[in-house]
């Protein structure tokens, strides 16, 4: 999809980078509070890869998959990446200790496709493992929910998504707010840099204009979002 593909010719600033560095990071010491014993994570939609990067720093055995080759081309980090389109998933059941996707669920075309895309990251899961979402809140993004991102189909609320996992067949752990590098309770403090980042200023990021965009991505970056951490115990 070219829409897709036009992420890999755009460059983060160095802001954007390492917000996204420290969310993945912070993101995963709060998964491996509730598994300390995770040896091998599956990433579904690395993006640029700050969440391999993470992984790597905590030496897992890192996998990931994604629709963009290009961008599976640029992941240096990763070496076992496979080209796909969610919600099938080319792995071996039970394969991983933990799958994770970043900015996904919400792609996915109704709440069938959901269930299917998070009881396919369950079945490829280990018995005891983790499967984990971080997804944007869409009661708090409203109309931006849709106006971020014309794929946006899956309304994800923490109501919403915990509603997919229990009919997945996952146990809940935790549910926690994230905006920016900042997770837990913190966050919706930190999410005030976003509504505070006036839309209507900047053509709610309809211009072409390289400093529109950023604008607009750094608003975004700090609207509340979660994290759903749930375990497989079939």
């Amino acid at each position: 999809m070219p829409f897709y593909e036009n992420f890999s010719l755009k460059h983060p600033t160095s802001l954007g980078a390492s917000i996204a560095n420290g969310e993945a990071s912070n993101v995963l010491k709060v998964i491996i509070r509730y598994k300390q014993n995770i040896r091998s994570a599956l990433e579904l939609g690395p993006g640029r890869g700050p969440f391999a990067a993470a992984c790597q720093a905590s030496r897992l055995d890192y996998f990931c998959a994604d629709i963009s080759w290009k961008l599976l081309q640029e992941l240096s980090l990763a070496e076992n990446k496979v080209q796909t389109m969610a919600p099938r998933l080319p792995f071996a059941s039970q394969s991983f200790d933990l799958s994770f996707a970043s900015n996904l669920l919400e792609h996915m075309l109704d709440f069938k496709h959901a269930l299917f895309f998070v009881e396919e990251m369950k079945r490829v899961t280990r018995r005891g493992g983790l499967v984990c979402h971080r997804v944007p809140n869409a009661m708090a993004w409203g109309m931006h929910f849709w106006n971020g991102d014309y794929t946006h189909s899956f309304f994800t609320t923490p109501r919403t998504v915990s509603q997919v996992y229990l009919d997945a067949g996952l146990e809940i752990l935790t549910i926690l707010p994230v905006s920016g590098f900042v997770i837990g309770p913190l966050a919706r403090l930190t999410s005030i840099l976003g509504y505070l980042t006036p839309s209507w200023m900047f053509d709610h990021g309809a211009s072409r204009s390289s400093f529109v965009q950023r604008m607009y991505s750094f608003k975004t970056t700090f609207y509340l979002g979660f994290l759903i951490v749930g375990q497989n115990k079939a």
